[in-house]
């Protein structure tokens, strides 16, 4: 049995010998012409520069003779003795490159008239400069000299030229017959190539095409697929396995079919018996299934999503890969009416993923909390009439305690003095606790106010920090500022934004052990947000807690606080009314690090 890896193999053997006989072939020539290419730069190419240096230094000797002929002797002098030795060193170097016939007679010959140029000349000048056989010595022997050393210089120079010129001729007669001799190997190979890979995709493709057909057939649901096997290799293999899949899968439909439709019978019971609307939509925002409630509600609605803006923008967001959805407060319920009533919806949106995260649908439960959010109004209601009808003789109390202090009506004894102020420092806390009431109710409410203006951070901060300053140095405690440099301006309500500031600072303060350092920072969060943060070097929040530190009314029962735990959560309110976001980053033992961000002005 001839296996798919043999017949391929035999296929492209006889492509591979011609194209290994091709590559070996490229080497040998390469190999012939970077050794020709090397003779000719290595043996002509230094003689071609050693004559032509020495041609340049006898002309400047010659120069020299000139200028002491004509008056000027140690110019001369000076110019005929620096160029004597490089002449005289590349004549040695020409003697040691020999390699063309005749090269060397006319080396020779060079280095004679050279020793013949050398004696006239240092005859010529050991003669007296206004000697007129001076002048006669020069043109009737030194002038002749010369110019036969100079030809003698250009005669070697032509020779190896013109050997260079005849090796770079022999190598491009060699590269032009080894290019039709590749050419020639590769139109070979090329229909050697062709011909096989006809016959293999004609023996591969047809059976592959097969299976193509039938898995495409398979997947549109037509299980009746039968691929006929024509081979015993891996293809005739790879048919054989696809019709055992069909088989099974024909039988695994045969046998699931009733569970399937069991199961989506119960699940359909399931959503049925669930009094809230629940609604599954897919990643094209379609409701794909809902119970009875959802269908009752979208009837009441009109059957349009989009109208409840903030379920639909949540729905979209889930489905671009956002968190899921589940708030924990009633100030997210959607208002919606209904048959002339209001309602209170409180959305959950959780989304369906994949094994790889990514959105395949959106689940979306609907959960009526009319009358929890009518409790919270009366309860919020009742606290805001209770708190304000509190504060009138609880500030009637404080001013009688202020009088008595002051001593206004009268002396009072030590005792009566420690009594009292006992008592204005208990009514000062009271009243701040119900401040911190009133201003939580005015926030549930929507009654608090938030006038905005616009600031620097930059001077925010240092501001907050110089009124912090007196409060963290009282305490045996640093404080540190850093600010990003170039920060856009926030518009914030600043009797609002300081009041957040005042309660990250007197928590730091308090938890932070002496010597430590409190830092107050100021740098981007993103390229829309600025992010603010207090940060301290004390006991840390435990991880569980973080999410809890800005619920109203939390206090950890052994941070030993005598507050009534709104101070966070009143800060939570203030910075949500700004549009920014609050939280807590902290390890216990490591410190604690509370933010919250705002809005840049662009």
């Amino acid at each position: 049995m001839m296996t798919l890896n043999r017949r391929l193999l035999l296929g492209i053997a006889p492509v591979l010998v011609i194209f290994l006989f091709v590559g070996i072939y490229a080497i040998f020539l390469f190999s012939k012409l970077g050794g020709a290419i090397d003779v000719i730069l290595r043996e002509n190419y230094q003689s071609v520069v050693a004559s032509q240096n020495m041609k340049e230094a006898s002309e400047r000797m010659d120069s020299g003779l000139l200028f002491m002929l004509g008056g000027e002797e140690e110019r001369g002098k000076q110019l005929f003795q620096q160029n004597t030795p490089v002449f005289e060193k590349n004549s040695d170097i020409e003697s040691r490159n020999i390699t063309l016939p005749g090269e060397g007679d006319l080396e020779n010959k060079v280095r004679q008239l050279h020793a013949k140029y050398m004696d006239t000349a240092a005859k010529f000048i050991a003669l007296s400069p206004s000697d007129p056989a001076r002048r006669a010595l020069y043109f009737d022997q030194l002038l002749p000299t010369f110019t036969e050393v100079k030809e003698t210089a250009n005669r070697i120079l032509e020779l190896n030229q013109k050997n260079m010129v005849e090796a770079n001729n022999e190598a491009r007669r060699q590269s032009r017959d080894a290019s039709r001799y590749m050419i020639g190997t590769l139109f070979t190979g090329f229909v050697v190539a062709t011909g096989v890979t006809y016959v293999l995709a004609r023996s591969i493709t047809q059976p592959v095409q097969n299976l193509i057909e039938s898995a495409q057939q398979l997947g549109e649901g037509n299980l009746d697929q039968h691929v006929p096997v024509h081979s015993q290799d891996e293809v005739g293999k790879l048919a054989d396995a696809f019709n055992k899949m069909a088989a099974k899968l024909r039988a695994y439909r045969q046998s699931t079919t009733e569970q399937i439709l069991q199961a989506q019978q119960t699940t359909e019971s399931a959503l049925r018996a669930f009094p809230d609307p629940i609604l599954v939509f897919s990643p094209e925002k379609e409701i794909q299934l809902q119970n009875v409630a959802a269908e009752q509600f979208l009837k009441q609605i009109g059957g349009n999503i989009a109208s409840l803006g903030t379920l639909s923008f949540c729905i979209e967001e889930s489905l671009k890969g956002a968190a899921d959805f589940q708030p924990t407060s009633f100030d997210k319920a959607i208002l919606v009416n209904l048959e002339g009533s209001e309602k209170f919806y409180l959305p959950r949106v959780l989304a369906m993923r994949n094994e790889t995260g990514i959105p395949i649908g959106v689940v979306v439960v609907l959960q009526d909390v009319t009358r929890f959010r009518v409790a919270d109004d009366v309860k919020t209601n009742l606290i805001a009439t209770v708190s304000h009808e509190l504060k009138t003789p609880l500030t009637s109390i404080q001013l009688a305690i202020y009088l008595l202090l002051d001593e206004k009506v009268g002396s009072l004894t030590p005792k009566q003095t420690a009594l009292l102020i006992a008592a204005r420092n208990n009514s000062d806390r009271l009243l701040e606790m119900i401040e911190d009431l009133l201003d939580m109710a005015r926030f549930e409410g929507g009654a608090a106010l938030i006038e905005k203006k616009s600031i620097s951070c930059q001077q925010l901060v240092e501001e907050v920090a110089k009124r912090e300053k007196e409060l963290v140095v009282s305490r045996g405690l640093e404080l540190k500022v850093e600010t990003e440099p170039h920060l856009p301006n926030v518009e914030i309500s600043r009797v609002r934004i300081d009041q957040v500031f005042a309660n990250f600072i007197s928590n730091a303060v308090k938890y932070s052990p002496s010597g430590s350092v409190i830092t107050l920072t100021a740098k981007r969060e993103d390229a829309k947000n600025i992010r603010f943060a207090v940060k301290d070097e004390g006991p840390g929040v435990p991880k569980e807690l973080h999410r809890r530190v800005f619920d109203k009314f939390f206090r950890a029962s052994e941070s030993g606080d005598e507050g009534a735990g709104l101070g966070l959560g009143i800060a939570r309110e203030i910075v949500l009314a700004h549009g920014g976001n609050i939280g807590v980053e902290s390890e216990e033992g490591k410190g604690s690090e509370f933010f919250f961000t705002l809005p840049a002005l662009v």
